[in-house]
């Protein structure tokens, strides 16, 4: 059996993971159990103030009632 590094293995595992997640082969799973109330209105609360903070900043901009568009900024290539 070949020796290798531990780092060079999680190494190559870390690339094959990332080219993986890029072409959408992995998916992650939905949520089965139930949220917790509370759980669930901190989560609503925080999308809430995130969306009124994009607004407030234009990044979120209002076309209609029922159309949005997102302006996200430049990836660094």
């Amino acid at each position: 059996m070949r020796r290798m590094k531990l780092s060079d293995l999680q190494a190559q595992k870390r690339q094959i993971f990332i080219e993986m997640m890029q072409r959408g082969a992995l998916k992650r799973m939905p949520r089965t159990r139930p949220r917790d109330p509370e759980e669930e209105q901190v989560l609503n609360r925080l999308a809430h103030l995130r969306w009124n903070r994009w607004l407030q900043n234009g990044t979120l901009v209002i076309l209609a009632p029922r159309r949005w568009r997102l302006n996200l900024p430049p990836e660094n290539d």
